[in-house]
């Protein structure tokens, strides 16, 4: 359970260097922030006293009432089971810690789903089975849990209308596994988009987190063309982005890559045919902040113009973000640079017109995991971090809408 300190580490936010104080998870001690944020910003690390832990952070949501839900997946290198399990805590709406719980279940899968006064997550049992559980946001006691009928689930999203879809492997038919689910998480449809090759072995490493992370997504489309889903998974050979039939679940086009050592890492629809999307190729980060994306044909990558972001870490992870204003909308990629620094490149939503970038810097290595809106119209940016350069611990950071919209004088 969660119930841990800060030990000596130093943040450095907006080029000034300062010394954290330690911060005990069971009694929410508060870091203070005055000099490096606004007062409706934050940054906190969560530590934890067992050094065995490697605690990998999947998603956060962002609660009605206040205050924010963060789900971890917990490596124990001394436990006899492989797969991470499951754990979680909330906050109050500064990053103040109210409760901490860990479950049994394994290699939990983002995101969060936020239904009906509840929080649910989509993980595994150790025979691969993926459930989605509930739980009482108030407590983080389990109040429910419901078998999907598929294995190994590598992502979860729910939509506007509150369905449910969730993306699994099948290692019997080397088949990337896709299944919609209603907010009562009854099946609907599901689809196998099948590898043709056996992958079994990398969707293992990925998910004991011992393997090259893939960076395995899904989201909402909707022109004249389609409506439907796109979801960044193992098809035909290649890590590549389908977009499927949001009532069917079938394969309409799809962006390909070269088999599994490149593609894209964050996928977003802007407006009608346009889209941004981040990738990488041997290693190196590219962007495309507005391209015009036919979802019923099949396209390489490699034939799309981009933009390098040789700034950004090896084969970076990148989450891309809507973020909807009362003056404006943009679109929001969030990752993380080399100099061990969270930035956020702000582009116009219908161009690829960069508006700003923002950088939160550090002093450890840093590996962003989530974006979200909050309820001011800021963002909260999740990330992993390695304090003292080797334990992985979950960091949150509130940046204000003010970073986003400048007041008017």
């Amino acid at each position: 359970m969660l119930n841990a300190f800060i030990d000596a580490m130093r943040i450095k936010l907006n080029h000034i260097a300062l010394v954290s104080v330690l911060l005990l998870l069971m009694s929410a001690c508060e870091i203070n922030q005055k000099d490096i944020m606004p007062d409706d910003g934050f940054v906190k690390i969560y530590n934890h006293p067992d050094e065995e832990l490697a605690l990998f952070p999947e998603s956060v949501v962002e609660m009605p009432d206040g205050g924010y839900i963060v789900i971890s997946a917990v490596k124990d290198e001394n436990s006899d089971i492989e797969y991470p399990y499951t754990s979680m805590f909330r906050t109050s709406s500064s990053g103040v810690v109210n409760w901490t719980m860990d479950y049994q279940w394994l290699a939990p899968s983002s995101k969060l789903i936020l239904q009906n006064g509840s929080v649910s997550f989509v993980a595994m049992n150790q025979q691969f089975e993926a459930y989605v559980v509930t739980i009482d946001p108030e407590s983080g006691l389990e109040t429910g849990q419901q078998a999907l009928d598929i294995t190994m689930p590598l992502y979860s999203y729910s939509d506007d209308q509150g369905n449910l879809v969730v993306l699994g492997y099948d290692f019997v038919t080397s088949s990337s596994w896709i299944a919609k689910y209603n907010s009562s998480f009854q099946l609907q449809q599901s689809n196998r988009l099948h590898v043709n090759t056996d992958l079994e072995y990398l969707i293992q490493r990925h998910l004991n987190k011992m393997g090259q992370d893939y960076p395995f997504f899904i989201g909402s489309y909707s022109n004249s063309s389609a409506t439907g889903y796109f979801v960044n998974c193992f098809y035909n050979y290649t890590l590549r982005t389908v977009f499927l039939d949001g009532t069917s679940l079938s394969a309409l086009g799809n962006i390909y890559s070269f088999q599994t050592e490149e593609g894209i890492s964050s996928l977003i629809q802007k407006s009608g045919t346009l889209f941004g999307l981040t990738s990488y190729y041997e290693g190196n980060n590219y962007i495309m902040a507005g391209t015009d994306i036919d979802v019923l044909s099949s396209a390489n990558i490699k034939d799309m113009p981009a933009e390098p972001l040789y700034e950004l870490t090896y084969r970076a992870s990148a989450m891309a973000l809507q973020l909807n204003t009362d003056a404006e909308d943009f679109t929001m990629f969030a990752s993380q640079t080399n100099d061990n620094s969270v930035v956020v490149y702000q582009y116009a939503l219908e161009s690829d017109s960069l508006i700003n970038t923002h950088t939160r810097d550090f002093d450890e290595r840093i590996e962003v995991r989530d974006i979200i809106q909050t309820g001011d119209q800021g963002i909260a940016i999740l990330a992993g971090i390695y304090t003292l350069g080797k334990y992985k611990r979950p960091l949150l950071i509130k940046m204000p809408p003010t970073q986003f919209v400048p007041e008017e004088d």
